[in-house]
């Protein structure tokens, strides 16, 4: 105990005896705070990504390989509607068209291309986002339902209430569609407002023809994916079947596929490969021919795993940052050995052991490296949970934006913490540290007291 005791004495005395040593208190918290501030960051990003992409798409989708060439999709439906796991379908149409919509100034825009995505709007209720999106605008003058965008009343109150300038004559109106909330964004003419009049042209899948239609904007949704909000256009599905002609000769719709939803306990990815099985095996036997099945990660999964891949890279670079803590470790204490070098002849003549001197120093590195690590994990903690409070104050106090929303296209920094993203920051710091402090440490108890003491 006594001998202990002694040791401790001697390690809080030197630890304490010069300012230096704080130095690599500091590089070891300050390696861990940075660390951890980064990858919550990248994490945040990462995971609000995926979120908004799982958003805008199904659990799994059965698609046609043909050009909207889905026929009986509601069969289709009934047939993935009896495989044990399936909560809900919903049958849907994805394809390009030309798009003009009206100047501010009058005349027309230039037609350019954008995504329609038809609907069949009660199931899609039931199954996906669509009511959060269109909540999400927050215009408190238009609906927040779908069901009252999308209908004949609200499309009526539009015209009634002149809240669009026309020149059309009177007759049908017609119907109603709802733009991303990036065409509500001033460009070119200005932005497109409730009640303008669009033109949308589009190939018909049973002639192969182009089809032209005017249409009513009487509302908007908001994804949070910029690719969708700035050229989706949706559509209900009735009126898909006039514009696109989707009903052939023989009586038969044709859709581009079937959007199916999943039990929550089958959401995982191996639940999803399951399941995608499971439909594979499904159509099959039903005899669907030219389809395809696959899950909202095959669509996507290119671009998670590129996000997922830089935020590897990034911790891996950002990683030299622990070796620099470990070696401002090596060089402090390697430093402190070489001053107190007379102090340790002086131990050793006294009766300290080689593993007495050695325990010295490890307790010195040890209390720094573990310090340093407490004090960088609660640090960076509250860093990050506060970064956008931060970043507010510096654009109040700066002008300077160091987040702007309209680039990234995100209200505040995304953060979130993942428990092993930080046993894989913390756990490398502290065995770095550690095996630094281990040699200078090892060297002090190989000191000759002999040569230690040659000049005393």
């Amino acid at each position: 105990m006594a001998g202990c005791m002694y040791r401790r004495f001697i390690a809080n005395k030197y630890l304490f005896s010069r300012i230096i040593t704080f130095a690599a208190l500091v590089a070891v918290a300050a390696s861990v705070a940075l660390l951890i501030v980064i990858v919550s960051v990248m994490e945040g990003f990462r995971s609000e990504l995926q979120d908004r992409i799982r958003g805008t798409s199904s659990d799994l989708k059965v698609e046609s390989t043909r050009f909207i060439g889905l026929k009986d999709p509601d069969r289709v439906a009934e047939i993935l509607e009896q495989v044990p796991g399936v909560r809900a379908t919903a049958p849907f149409v994805e394809t390009l068209v030309l798009f003009r919509a009206p100047g501010r100034f009058g005349g027309s825009r230039q037609a350019v291309h954008r995504l329609l995505r038809v609907v069949d709007l009660e199931r899609e209720m039931g199954m996906g986002k669509l009511a959060e999106y269109v909540k999400a605008v927050g215009i408190p003058s238009l609906p927040h339902d779908p069901r009252r965008l999308l209908s004949r009343e609200w499309l009526e109150y539009l015209w009634r209430r002149k809240l669009f300038q026309t020149d059309r004559e009177p007759g049908p109106l017609p119907p109603p569609v709802l733009l991303g909330k990036e065409a509500l964004t001033p460009r070119g003419y200005g932005p497109i407002l409730p009640g303008d009049v669009v033109e949308l042209t589009a190939y018909s899948p049973q002639t192969q023809l182009p089809r032209k239609r005017e249409f009513t904007v009487t509302g908007y949704f908001k994804t949070h994916l910029y690719e969708i909000d700035s050229q989706g256009i949706l559509m209900e599905r009735s009126v898909a079947r006039d514009f696109l002609g989707l009903v052939g000769a023989d009586g038969r719709e044709s859709q581009s596929g079937v959007r199916v939803s999943v039990d929550p306990e089958l959401k995982t990815e191996e639940g999803l490969a399951r399941m995608k099985t499971a439909l594979e095996e499904a159509v099959e036997t039903a005899g669907i021919p030219f389809v395809r099945v696959s899950t909202w990660r095959d669509e996507k999964g290119t671009l998670l795993e590129a996000v997922q891949v830089e935020k590897s890279l990034m911790s891996l670079i950002l990683g030299v940052i622990i070796v620099f803590g470990g070696l401002m470790m090596f060089i402090i204490l390697t430093v402190l050995v070489v001053e107190k070098t007379r102090d340790l002849g002086v131990l050793q003549s006294l009766g300290a052991t080689p593993k007495e001197i050695a325990s010295i120093f490890f307790r010195i590195g040890l209390v720094l490296c573990v310090t340093g690590t407490v004090i960088g994990t609660i640090y960076g903690i509250g860093f990050a949970l506060c970064v956008n409070t931060i970043q507010r104050w510096i654009t109040l106090l700066t002008g300077w934006k160091l987040f702007d929303p309209d680039v990234y296209y995100l209200d505040s920094i995304p953060v979130r913490f993942q428990p092993w993203d930080l046993i894989l920051i913390i756990v490398p710091t502290v065995l770095v540290s550690l095996f630094a402090a281990r040699i200078p440490a090892t060297r002090a108890s190989r000191k000759d007291p002999v040569v230690a003491l040659r000049y005393e």
